[in-house]
């Protein structure tokens, strides 16, 4: 204790003005580093699950719409005509017909009721397959989708698609095989990659892989590659864990995973850990880069001015200070220092600057995290924020307050049809619509997907009912407009009254909105392009 206040004792003014500044800027720059490192790596792994649930979500849809199409071509043939009245010669020649403008499949065959598939040219050259599983599916007048298989005759891994063939009284007369090789999904699966290091596995149930969306993956060319990563445990296990874990490849990695709906197949998707992190590990260098240079600035302009500044240094401690207490626009007032060196006027100056930046940067993360940035209008958290707030405050005054849910109708149908980014255009096109209604005591903002809220702040159920006519009469009336393209519009909408009784959730704004969404569903189910009001 006596050596430390000695070393104070013997410090000049200089030298304390150097140790003191440098611990608050430090102070600083750590108590706005250290949160927000902490508060962006869990948004960050927040956004890459996310993430991969919608790509895994996606790539799923994908694999079984390719199942769909793959059995309805095979239900095609065994429900025509010539199957079903035992036209075997025609039959096959349709097949063929059908063969010589398709490869998808490798072979498409009909397999007699005694289970041989049977040559047009030679009778006596016959295959038994009656004890093959799409056999015994079709006896018992099922259709079939293996997992992955391996052929008998050649060894290599396919998908084999079986539909039974009934005659005038529902008996078995058969069944059309289709075999489909690996090649097929695998070209389907080059489509499916994200991000620079996302990567989308499909499994059979035992975890070997079959395929993958990118060449550097062990895909379908060796199908008894095993994952032996945690992701496989977490999916057999049912485990909703979203913390890293050493991938495939043996890199930490981000993952999820889904099944397929018959648990015969598993899709995983993996991003790096490294790639999560990368944008907020560079912005934490450069915020530390930045503190780390304002500190050896300060240092040496401690050193030059040390003998005239001591006033004016309090008025800069004390500045920072308040931004340390939350005031980040606090400003340094010139009067008060315009007999000091032009030196630290300057800095002065910079401070008002930095603070200036510094409460404009945080004004811009505030209305970022509660602005839609693909709509430019108010996001979920908003609503459920300051609508709640507004909300509370109108029912307190004695107002009749309504909530409005709003759907685009078949707006995948637009995804599928023109492309996400058309998508992406209507629904700015569409949240601009909705501005003009977003006037006075209506609040409008983007719930998710194609999902409108509006919140009437002093509209009773009926008024809402006419406000949601005519918002869905102007969707339907203005489409979206490129070019040439035209792009027709409709809009489901579920409306709800304000009810002091709870009836889903804790809040108001959830039991309005559950109901509003009940009647959306009402309206959906319907027709669609109409408004149901909450009953």
């Amino acid at each position: 204790m006596g050596q430390r206040n000695a070393f104070f004792a013997n410090q000049t003014l200089k030298m304390r003005f150097q140790l003191w500044f440098g611990i608050v800027i430090i102070a600083f720059a750590f108590s706005i580093i250290v949160p927000y490192y902490f508060i962006e790596k869990k948004d960050r792994i927040d956004e890459a699950e996310n993430q991969l649930k919608q790509v895994i979500s996606l790539q799923s849809l994908y694999i079984e719409r390719w199942n769909q199409e793959k059995i309805d071509v095979i239900k095609r043939f065994a429900l025509s005509d010539n199957a079903k009245f035992h036209r075997i010669g025609d039959l096959k020649r349709e097949i063929q017909n059908y063969e010589r403008v398709n490869s998808e499949f490798a072979m498409i065959s009909y397999v007699e009721k005694d289970g041989y598939i049977r040559s047009d040219t030679n009778p006596t050259n016959q295959m038994y397959v009656g004890d093959r599983d799409y056999f015994k599916y079709a006896e018992a007048k099922k259709n079939f989708i293996s997992g992955i298989i391996f052929s008998k005759e050649s060894g290599k891994p396919i998908i084999t698609f079986s539909v039974p063939v009934l005659g005038d009284q529902n008996e078995f007369r058969g069944a059309v095989v289709g075999i489909i090789r690996l090649e097929m999904l695998n070209s389907l699966m080059k489509q499916l990659s994200f991000g620079e290091t996302g990567e989308v596995f499909v499994l059979d149930s035992d975890g070997h892989v079959v395929t993958a969306s990118t060449d550097s993956s062990k895909s379908a060319n060796n199908v008894q590659s095993q994952m032996t990563s945690e992701i496989i445990q977490r999916a057999k296990a049912g485990s909703t864990a979203n913390y890293a874990y050493t991938g495939f490849h043996g890199d930490r990695v981000y993952g999820q995973y889904k099944w397929s709906a018959d648990k015969t197949w598993i899709v995983v998707g993996e991003v790096s850990q490294k790639e999560v992190f990368q944008r907020l590990n560079q912005l934490s260098i450069t915020i530390i880069i930045i503190s780390l240079v304002a500190l050896i600035l300060s240092v040496l302009a401690a050193i030059t001015i040390a003998s005239r500044i001591e006033k004016p240094i309090r008025y800069l401690l004390r500045a920072t200070k308040i931004i340390q207490n939350g005031n980040y626009d606090y400003q340094i007032n010139p009067d008060k220092i315009k007999t000091a060196p032009i030196e630290l006027r300057e800095l002065c100056s910079t401070f008002n600057l930095m603070s200036e930046r510094l409460k404009t940067n945080i004004t811009l993360l505030e209305h970022s995290a509660l602005v839609d940035q693909l709509t430019e209008i108010h996001n979920r958290r908003y609503m459920m924020l300051e609508g709640n707030d507004q909300l509370l405050a109108h029912i307190a005054a004695g107002h009749t307050c309504s909530t409005m849910m709003l759907d685009i109708d078949h707006f995948k149908k637009i995804n599928d049809t023109y492309g996400h980014l058309i998508g992406d255009r209507v629904l700015h096109h569409v949240a601009a619509l909705l501005k003009k209604y977003a006037r006075g005591d209506t609040l409008v903002a983007r719930y998710g997907g194609e999902e409108f809220i509006l919140l009437a702040l002093r509209r009773n159920a009926q008024d809402s009912v006419a406000l949601a006519e005519d918002i869905r009469e102007c969707l339907q009336n203005e489409p979206y407009v490129s070019g040439q393209l035209t792009v027709q519009l409709t809009a489901s909408i579920g409306v709800a009254e304000y009810s002091p009784t709870l009836e889903y959730g804790t809040m108001i704004l959830e039991d309005m909105v559950s109901r509003a969404d009940h009647a959306l569903y009402r309206a959906k189910s319907g027709g669609r392009n109409r408004v149901e009001l909450d009953r």
